[in-house]
């Protein structure tokens, strides 16, 4: 195995940030679409859908980091043609489930809508069309991480992210300014990422030797991810379901929510280029630690600027972005509320990569039990959106340092690997 060069994770999170940053603007100006075209009772429930949706993909995203770990050993071992056998077997496995969930999902749409307080059915429909892309693109996904095909997953992020602009944009302008419309410009773009993502990964896989051996097992990992990924997916998404219903009157708190969200979605890129870095199922060496402490101040420059921001701009942020005319004081202290708790999500989120990526599974189960702890806290406190936020915080916060505890101790500083 060729060694990982430190600044290699600076040039891959360099390419899949800037890749990041052309979504991020795409996706800014979607939301700056919808928050202007929609009247605010339609972009609270378009940001309470998206919410669903991110909800569910983030444990989906199991399947990219196991496709990813797995991929990455695979190369390692001199194997990489094996990939192509993996794809298609984990295609087929979520493929087919994802199709007969989003079935159950137009089945169930009546009762789906009278959870959200909705009087049709129409934008549950749509969202539940979107469903089998969610199952599938992580395997697509994973696969090229795992190979370390950084430009082939930054091309299908942004392909993604401006069809969905362009789509949506189109819809809710030329059709009807409704949430519907709005989600089919984001399942669109979903398919339209998936679709560069096979193309790729068949032109870099395709006649690739095949070394007959039996494909490494995902299942056990899978699983042991899965819950880590829901609960973390829970402390970053949930606050904008929570307040949609418990109270379904608030609409001001879907544009704070937003705008707050950018924080942690911003260093995303450089978590995804950690992973397959660090990827082992043979403990940590001094390498991965490195790896990790800089993606971990990486992290945090980006949290501190991010933060910095929404805290000291939040009236003009909600201005210009997001076409609020006039914030009320509620709005603004909800914008730098959210911006600490996406912050303190994002630093998180490395950790949460790690202990994957080092298949670390029993620290994880402190991610497990502050987001049951953080779901039970809002169920008995929602008197208001700030109450649900602080509980978020706090759960987000207490997460994070017992994960980090977790990754001291597996580098041998106070205890054996967990």
């Amino acid at each position: 195995m060729r060694r990982f060069k430190p600044d290699e994770l600076l040039k891959h999170t360099a390419l899949l940030f800037s890749a990041m940053m052309v979504a991020h603007i795409c996706n800014l100006a979607y939301q700056m679409v919808m928050s202007r075209a929609l009247s605010s009772e339609e972009f609270a429930l378009l940001a309470a859908l998206l919410s669903v949706l991110n909800i569910a993909a983030r444990p989906l995203g199991t399947l990219t980091t196991g496709m990813s770990h797995y991929s990455s050993l695979l190369v390692q071992q001199g194997r990489s043609g094996d990939v192509a056998r993996m794809v298609r077997k984990w295609g087929l496995l979520t493929g087919i489930p994802g199709l007969l969930l989003g079935g159950l999902v137009l089945l169930t749409s009546p009762q789906i809508a009278s959870f959200f307080h909705l009087d049709r059915v129409e934008p549950i429909f749509i969202a539940g069309l979107t469903v089998a892309g969610l199952f599938v693109l992580p395997v697509m996904a994973g696969a090229g991480q795992g190979l370390q095909r950084f430009g082939l997953v930054s091309a299908a992020t942004i392909a993604g992210a401006g069809s969905r602009l362009l789509i949506g944009t189109g819809m809710v302008l030329l059709l009807y300014p409704a949430c519907g419309w709005a989600l089919v410009g984001h399942g669109a773009g979903m398919y339209i990422s998936i679709a560069v993502l096979l193309a790729g990964l068949f032109f870099y896989l395709h006649g690739s030797g095949n070394s007959g051996q039996p494909l490494p097992s995902m299942r056990i990992y899978l699983a042991q991810s899965f819950l880590i990924q829901i609960s973390y997916a829970v402390l970053m998404n949930a606050d904008m379901v929570f307040v949609r219903h418990f109270i379904p009157a608030e609409t001001d708190f879907a544009y704070a929510a937003t705008l707050g969200r950018l924080v942690a979605f911003l260093p995303v890129a450089i978590a995804a280029a950690m992973f397959p870095k660090v990827s082992s199922d043979s403990g940590s060496t001094a390498l991965h630690r490195q790896i990790f402490f800089r993606s971990f101040v990486y992290t945090l420059l980006f949290v501190v600027a991010s933060v910095a921001g929404c805290c000291l701009l939040p009236g003009l942020l909600l201005r210009m972005l997001l076409g609020v005319s006039d914030p009320s004081v509620g709005a603004i202290f909800l914008v730098r509320l959210m911006s600490v708790a996406m912050g303190i999500s994002a630093l998180l989120n490395v950790a949460v990569q790690f202990l994957l990526a080092q298949r670390l599974f029993r620290g994880g189960l402190w991610i497990v039990l502050f987001s049951v702890s953080y779901a039970a806290a809002v169920s008995l406190w929602h008197s208001s959106p700030a109450q649900i936020v602080w509980i978020a915080v706090a759960a987000n916060l207490l997460a994070l340092i017992a994960t980090m505890g977790v990754i001291s101790r597996s580098f041998g500083w106070g205890g054996a690997r967990a």
